[in-house]
This record gives C-alpha cells, sequence and structure tokens, in this order.
C-alpha cells in the first residue's frame, strides 16, 4: 500500500480543475456537518425517554425472591414454573 500523507493529497488536490476542487471542497463541508450533527448517547437516551439507573429501583424489581436462596435454586423455580401445566390454559 502507498504511502498517503496529509501533503500529498493537498498537492494532488491543488491539481484539479476548479470544477472538482470546488466539488472537493462542498464534500468535505458536507461531511463535516453530517459529523457535528451527530447525538450524544445523552441526547438519544433523553429523546427515547430514558434515564439514568436507579439501583434502589433495580433491588426493588429483583426483591420477588428470598435473598438467602441462591441462584440455581431461582433457576430451578423458573424451570419447574415452567413445566407446571396445572396454571396453563388456551382460553
Amino acid at each position: 500500500m502507498s504511502d498517503v500523507t496529509l501533503d500529498k493529497v493537498l498537492k494532488d488536490a491543488m491539481k484539479l480543475p476548479p470544477e472538482e476542487q470546488r466539488r472537493l471542497i462542498e464534500l468535505l463541508t458536507a461531511s463535516t456537518s453530517r459529523a457535528e450533527r451527530r447525538k450524544t448517547l445523552e441526547q438519544v437516551a433523553a429523546e427515547q425517554g430514558k434515564k439514568p439507573l436507579d439501583f434502589a429501583e433495580l433491588r426493588k424489581l429483583g426483591a420477588f425472591f428470598p435473598e438467602d436462596e441462591s441462584v440455581d435454586e431461582l433457576v430451578q423455580t423458573v424451570r419447574e414454573m415452567r413445566r407446571d401445566q396445572a396454571d396453563r390454559s388456551v382460553d
């Protein structure tokens, strides 16, 4: 691969006819404008109504399962609930 430097690109750009130089400037200006219009993660989250995590709220969500039981017991309980056909109905 050839060594491309900014100086080489500028020299090559200066060799272009004036109309092509103008098009190059327009293209570079347009791509710069698009980059400036990019939103930050915080802006996108705010637009979607998202907010930072509230760990107290997360703890409340996990309060349905006793703290003294292991994750393995939780998984086993979920599996048993899924296998239990008595609580399921088609209606």
